[in-house]
């Protein structure tokens, strides 16, 4: 290709990365873990024929909000300077090759950028530009941790009321009071056409799970996520050779096409689990949507975060058929930032296509400069 048809495309000629103190409380979704800081960080593309494209990582830290993903962007910035943004391919493989030192979800902002970038530039939704399977998908509420039983049995009432009739739930990840509080909640709302999961975030021994596995298998549950560390594959194997429920993994761990093919093909889940935003960005999760395709799986993508990482899930969801739901954190107003955007749940439950091109969010600039707590800019 010669440096004429290149500059015709746009070369990359500014990268601006913002750390955005978000204003979410402190929270966690397990009582494994303590309660955490939210962060985004936004990575922002400019080319020289005068596009711009988006993306953002959402992440959760303990004590202080989070510069490492920005942190882990700034070596790869200086390299893609004058690169054409639209060869995302050869450019997550420039990356990816230095991944010693290079987080995926450093990876991820960035490459997710440019796939906002290249559907701007075709002036489509990015859903549409990476195939268009649907406009909407149906989305389940990823429930908070209460301290008993009754206060999900009332919530699930709450968000009934503003649409949702899927629920995922998260709680004390001990077998005995987890089954008591599902079948409480089988108990007040069984049989209304809900539909309920449970992550049991890689807390639970073998022994464990398989209790409530089939706890769960009789009342009805759609699958059990996470009973154990996604490397624990022997674990998954015997877990769903022992029960009929069907069981995912967490997706934080395993993310890579080797390791999940390997997974597929040894029968340790019966979906794959993954987020756009840790697996390294879109390209390489149309990768693993189009590897589970090819062995009859769903990817049950976890889409937890501020609108722009959740928007970059949505998008594959909905360029493709194999995934049956969308991960909303909820109350999810807590996690709708204005400057950057909003994704919400429509009165019968799903989340809808944007008609505006690229990630279909219109991002506030200005907004997020006064909410950037740290920030790197390169340019040509």
């Amino acid at each position: 290709m010669t440096e004429m048809t290149e500059d015709r495309f746009g070369r990359i000629e500014r990268i601006q990365v913002y750390v955005v103190k978000t204003g979410i409380p402190k929270f966690s979704w397990s009582p494994t873990m303590p309660a955490l800081l939210t962060t985004n960080t936004i990575a922002r593309i400019t080319t020289s024929d005068g596009y711009e494209g988006a993306g953002g990582v959402f992440s959760c830290t303990e004590h202080d909000f989070d510069r490492a993903v920005a942190e882990g962007m700034r070596p790869l910035l200086k390299g893609l300077l004058g690169r054409q943004a639209l060869r995302r391919e050869d450019i997550w493989k420039w990356m990816q090759l230095r991944r010693l030192s290079i987080p995926n979800t450093s990876i991820a902002g960035l490459d997710i950028a440019m796939w906002d970038l290249a559907a701007k530039r075709a002036d489509m939704p990015l859903y549409m530009f990476l195939g268009g399977a649907r406009d909407r998908v149906k989305a389940y509420a990823s429930m908070q941790v209460f301290d008993g039983p009754e206060p999900y049995v009332d919530h699930i009432s709450e968000l009934q009321e503003q649409g949702f009739s899927a629920f995922k739930f998260h709680y004390k990840c001990e077998p005995d009071a987890d089954i008591e509080m599902m079948r409480r909640v089988h108990e007040a709302h069984g049989g209304k056409g809900l539909d309920f999961m449970f992550d049991a975030d890689a807390y639970y021994s073998h022994k464990g799970a398989l209790k409530v596995a089939r706890a769960m298998y009789e009342m009805g549950y759609v699958w059990l996520e996470a009973p154990f560390p996604d490397h624990d594959l022997d674990g998954y194997r015997e877990l769903r050779r022992r029960t009929e429920l069907p069981i995912l993994p967490g997706g934080n761990t395993i993310v890579d096409l080797p390791s999940i093919a390997h997974a597929m093909r040894h029968d340790c889940w019966d979906g794959v689990r993954i987020d756009a935003t840790t697996a390294g960005g879109i390209t390489p999760s149309r990768k693993v949507m189009a590897l589970a395709e090819a062995n009859n799986f769903n990817v049950e993508f976890q889409s937890w975060g501020c609108a722009l990482s959740m928007a970059a899930n949505m998008h594959l969801m909905l360029a493709h058929d194999n995934c049956d739901y969308f991960e909303m954190p909820v109350p999810y107003a807590d996690f709708q930032v204005d400057a950057l955007g909003r994704i919400e749940v429509d009165s019968e439950g799903y989340v809808n296509a944007s008609s505006l091109p690229g990630l279909g969010l219109e991002i506030d600039w200005d907004a997020v400069e006064d909410m950037t707590i740290f920030k790197i800019d390169v340019h040509e």
